[in-house]
């Protein structure tokens, strides 16, 4: 396989570091300045005038911390639901039991969904072979982080040819595609662009509070969105949303997925525990842990061994249980994490899917996947601004 694939290599997306600008110190009369610290030595003062200000802070938190490791409240809260709520509402709050583990787990999953970073993050759905749910993953996620997190959401439609994101969701009487979004895109790469004026080629989702940015219906418009434009256009989206569901085709060789690869944060891969299903994933797994063998760049590895699994449920003849811990176990040796998506007909209806008329057990689904996704984007932007800031 050529490693002369196409696509930029990936950008540093950290925060640019304000540390190493150095502050203009004003003259003072020595008499009346107020060391926080012991006085050095003249001698040993004059001897580094270009101190580095980036030396351990005086207040490092190592005690206190201990005592703000709670993050939340969760605990503390009433039960809302289960027989916990009932009795509690009942008794007018003269009986209050403990919340119950599933409740728990279950705002502890949306506080995981509510974490903020230091950067726009991208996750990108991917699985070479059609009809797994790539597109219906994509829009459960984008609702789930779009309720959830309170964070401006886009799920965006990369297929290399003609993608169905446009038909899954809800079009609110726009005809406009990326292709439009493409043919006016400089004057949204300038400093006066406004996100009101970026919405009008998207396609909000209303109560499921995020955006589309679907694919033309032309393949051949659809086939002229290489690497390059790519980049630009999400260098654009990437200054309105803070969450970027890239949605991708099934050819894994085309210059727009490979440069979706290149700045993604997190790897969700959707299958059904079928052979195809699973030998398509793991081919895909194969190209991208031998990019990184043949470049020397851990990315590609690292997305896989990051990756989130979406087990969901295909039509058609059913599959063995020996055969689907088989398939189960081919998987799990890859990737961090496998989460089952039980069925659900508002999720199969081949038209809109409006994430209001999913039933709980499939939101519930879609919410401890979303959870694990925000970890592994926790961690890559905890490493990224951590090199950043020991550079």
């Amino acid at each position: 396989m050529s490693t002369n694939w196409q696509g930029s290599e990936r950008k540093s997306r950290a925060p640019i570091s304000l540390t190493d600008i150095e502050p203009e110190t004003p003259t003072m009369d020595p008499a009346t300045i107020i060391h926080a610290v012991p006085d050095v030595e003249p001698a040993t003062a004059e001897a580094k005038p270009d101190a580095d200000h980036r030396e351990a802070p005086l207040v490092s938190g190592r005690r206190s911390a201990v005592v703000l490791r709670k993050e939340n409240v969760n605990d503390q809260l009433p039960p809302a639901t289960g027989w916990q709520a009932f009795l509690r509402a009942v008794s007018f709050g003269l009986i209050s039991p403990r919340v119950g583990a599933a409740e728990l787990a279950r705002r502890a999953d949306l506080s995981a969904i509510q974490r903020l970073y230091s950067r726009p993050m991208q996750i990108t759905v991917v699985q070479p072979l059609g009809g797994v749910g790539k597109t219906m993953c994509s829009v459960g996620i984008g609702s789930t982080f779009g309720i959830h997190s309170g964070q401006q959401t886009l799920v965006w439609d990369n297929n290399e040819m003609m993608g169905t994101a446009g038909v899954r969701t809800n079009s609110n009487d726009s005809t406009r595609t990326v292709w439009d979004l493409l043919n006016v895109l400089e004057s949204f790469e300038t400093v006066t662009a406004r996100k009101g004026e970026l919405s009008y080629y998207t396609r909000h989702q209303g109560n499921n509070q995020f955006s589309v940015l679907v694919a033309d219906e032309d393949a051949d418009r659809m086939k002229s969105i290489g690497a390059d434009e790519f980049n630009r256009i999400h260098a654009v989206v990437s200054r309105f949303y803070d969450t970027i569901i890239v949605d991708t085709g099934n050819n894994t060789r085309s210059a727009n997925w490979l440069a979706a690869i290149e700045v993604t944060d997190q790897l969700v891969i959707p299958t059904t525990l079928k052979r195809n299903a699973v030998v398509s994933a793991l081919r895909m797994i194969e190209q991208l842990e031998s990019m990184s063998e043949r470049t020397g760049n851990p990315h590609y590895k690292d997305l896989v061994a990051n990756a989130v699994v979406l087990i969901t449920q295909g039509g058609g003849a059913k599959v063995s249980a020996a055969e689907q811990a088989e398939l189960r176990a081919n998987l799990a040796s890859a990737v961090r994490v496998m989460i089952d998506i039980p069925y659900d007909p508002a999720l199969d209806t081949g038209s809109i899917i409006d994430w209001q008329l999913v039933g709980d057990p499939a939101r519930r689904a879609f919410e401890r996947a979303s959870a694990h996704i925000a970890e592994g984007l926790l961690a890559v932007d905890r490493a990224t601004t951590t090199h950043t800031i020991n550079r």
